[in-house]
């Protein structure tokens, strides 16, 4: 029985999957074209432990924008759906890029379930020293009610009732003087059994409701490319809420 629930957990899952107060504040300044740009790690979303594919393929379009714009870029492939461990491989690949960047900070834009690995490298292990810019497309920051059914080591840290998650949103979910970005598409807010994303606490700028087609194809929708490169540039391209940290 129990197997039996997990295995239509996935297959709910992978296929919704494939559904398709504004403020000034001085983590947002714009940055001037002459600056030499920061790499930017690119990380991918879950993979059911690795028995879908990580679709590579998808950021191209995101990597070939951020190229012309002058950043070098790095793609994370992530070795499961267990976000501490997965936490450890952006460290390495962040500390990789500052080797071949010296003196430059680090940016990352992080797709679904790789956006809370992310935050999980920012809060515990001293990322917020090494970041400037933090870019969620799509990440069910305090989870996704779907994954509720699958066990932990296969996107079930996922569930917003998760030890994993419980955690990671406890206190100042924004920490250091990273500048936080949530970006979300329509499909996000309205998937079934409720929305994928809600703000973070403690400072972030927040785009929501943009036509960013299905889940699985949000990193090379041209509108959250647009958004994305936007944010490295230092401007919240949509509304920065401050929130009280729960």
């Amino acid at each position: 029985m129990i197997t039996h629930r997990i295995a239509t957990g996935l297959l709910l899952i992978a296929a919704v999957a494939t559904i398709g107060i504004s403020s000034t504040v001085p983590r947002y300044a714009i940055a001037g074209p002459s600056m030499v740009r920061n790499p930017v790690v690119l990380v991918h979303g879950w993979t059911a432990s690795r028995l879908l594919p990580p679709r590579d393929q998808d950021f191209e379009p995101l990597r070939a924008a951020l190229r012309a714009d002058g950043h070098p870029v790095y793609t994370v492939e992530l070795p499961g759906d267990v976000n501490a461990v997965n936490a450890t491989v952006i460290a390495r690949t962040v500390a990789a890029a500052q080797t071949d960047t010296p003196g430059k900070k680090v940016d990352i834009i992080a797709h679904s379930m790789g956006g809370l690995s992310a935050r999980h490298y920012l809060k515990y292990l001293d990322g917020t020293t090494r970041i400037d810019n933090y870019v969620s497309i799509g990440t069910g920051q305090y989870g996704w009610l779907p994954t509720c059914v699958l066990p932990a080591h296969i996107g079930g840290e996922m569930c917003p009732f998760s030890a994993f998650l419980v955690e990671l949103n406890r206190g100042d979910d924004t920490p250091g003087a990273v500048r936080y970005t949530t970006l979300r598409t329509v499909a996000d807010d309205e998937v079934v059994h409720g929305g994928r994303d809600s703000p973070l606490d403690g400072g972030a700028c927040v785009v929501d409701r943009v036509d960013g087609g299905p889940h699985v194809d949000e990193p090379k929708n041209p509108t959250m490319i647009a958004l994305a490169r936007k944010a490295l540039d230092g401007a919240c391209p949509g509304t920065y809420l401050d929130l009280p940290i729960a």
